[in-house]
């Protein structure tokens, strides 16, 4: 072949490949003509805004990312001015990555502090993709008609694929900040994001989903919490059921949880700890795992078994050998803690504490419906009467939780619309250390 059939190949391919990326960058462009919106007044009311995710500082140079702040200001303007009632703040979490950031909770966080309710915003971490966060507000959310909120060129694209998969959405447009050389990189970016679309399109290509829980979050009139009392011949329960399709847990060390946090639907005392509040981790018995990270604690040979949840396995009990169990939790970025097994697989376990010691009791269990509940003695009861009141309403799996004075400390809400909280137990201790909260995702 000659140097001249060369070059027109060569030509060629380049105009071909040119060609498509112009096609696929107006092609997108055109589909949400009438469909997007820079002022607060003019654009319609919907139910749910999802701020497409960001991360508050670059991850190209660590410097502030304005795209950040701007999507922030325009999903809490769209909310003040009622033009969403919740915001879904969709990203991945990126902290082991070099500046990378929790996106979802830096999102959160900064909305708070322009005055967005924290109950009305949801927390998703499956958005990794722009495909991933529209296609979970219609399979997982329930949500069919949305407003998406980014900048213009990623609202375009977005657009485009909610259409695609049959969500009604519209978008509101961010300001773009003004530098020349992030907008370029980022429009660069995007030109490239709209053939990958196309060819995701030919490919068939599915969102990939972790959570796969179904819930309507706007349905607040439901209670997340059920409360009982229940009547045994060996002492009375006090039992509170979280719904836990709509929620999350994790182990709070170092701090006591404040009732004025309105997304803690539920918060008691997890694991033994020794009365040294300033000794962090290190005062926490037994290893665990917080904030999706592992934690060595001080060795106690009452722990005998262990508690973990994620989002992805949910509620666990283990029995005896829970090493491998803990480091499962902080690899699927959940929780865990190690306490004194009472009930394992419906039947009771040897205890280091004789049964005779008497107190009042909590712990939380598997109950006969298969679902997480947390029981607690109506009063003062023996050690061995707890557990035969647990075994009598059916409980398949009891991990005692650390209580007597100060470290009984428990509130609760049944409605996550409940701005002051219920308490079992209101006087904690000032040097109690860790904490179970469940909280609306």
């Amino acid at each position: 072949m000659t140097k001249r059939k060369i070059l027109i190949w060569i030509l060629a391919i380049t105009g071909l490949i040119c060609t498509i990326i112009v096609y696929c960058d107006i092609k997108v462009g055109r589909n949400a003509a009438g469909n997007t919106y820079a002022d607060v007044d003019s654009i319609p009311h919907r139910k749910v805004g999802l701020i497409l995710g960001t991360s508050p500082i670059s991850t190209w140079n660590g410097r502030r990312n304005y795209y950040f702040d701007h999507r922030i200001t325009a999903g809490a303007n769209l909310y003040k001015a009622g033009k969403v009632d919740w915001l879904v703040v969709s990203g991945g979490d990126y902290r082991n990555t070099e500046n990378g950031y929790d996106e979802p909770v830096a999102m959160r966080d900064s909305l708070m502090k322009q005055g967005v309710d924290s109950t009305r915003i949801i927390l998703d971490y499956d958005g990794m993709r722009t495909l991933n966060s529209i296609a979970k507000m219609r399979d997982v959310y329930c949500q069919d008609s949305i407003t998406i909120i980014s900048q213009e060129y990623h609202n375009e694209r977005a657009l485009y694929q909610a259409k695609h998969i049959g969500i009604d959405a519209i978008a509101f447009n961010a300001k773009t900040p003004g530098r020349r050389t992030s907008w370029w990189r980022n429009r660069g970016r995007e030109v490239l994001a709209r053939v990958k679309l196309f060819i995701d399109v030919a490919r068939g290509l599915h969102p990939d989903i972790k959570e796969s829980i179904i819930r309507d979050f706007t349905n607040v009139d439901a209670d997340v919490i059920s409360v009982s009392h229940i009547k045994t011949e060996y002492g009375d329960l006090i039992c509170l059921e979280p719904d836990m399709t709509g929620l999350k847990m994790d182990m709070v060390c170092g701090e006591i949880p404040s009732q004025e946090n309105d997304s803690i639907i539920l918060a008691f005392a997890g694991a033994f700890t020794r009365t040294e509040f300033d000794k962090g981790h290190a005062n926490v018995a037994g290893d665990h795992v917080a904030g999706g990270k592992r934690f060595k604690g001080y060795r106690c040979k009452r722990n005998t078994g262990a508690f973990t949840w994620t989002s992805a396995s949910g509620s666990q009990f283990h029995y005896k050998n829970y090493t491998s169990a803990l480091d499962s939790a902080a690899q699927e970025s959940g929780m865990g803690f190690a306490q004194e097994m009472m009930i394992h697989n419906g039947k009771a376990v040897q205890t280091t504490r004789p049964f005779g010691n008497r107190n009042v009791f909590r712990a939380l269990c598997l109950n006969s419906d298969n679902q997480l509940t947390l029981y607690e003695s109506q009063g003062v009861v023996t050690f061995g009467n707890f557990i035969d009141a647990l075994l009598s309403v059916g409980v398949k799996d009891a991990l005692y939780t650390d209580m007597g004075q100060g470290w009984n400390y428990c509130f609760y809400r049944i409605n996550q619309l409940d701005k002051s909280p219920k308490y079992l137990h209101d006087h904690p201790l000032p040097y109690a250390s860790n904490f179970i909260t469940i909280k609306i995702k």
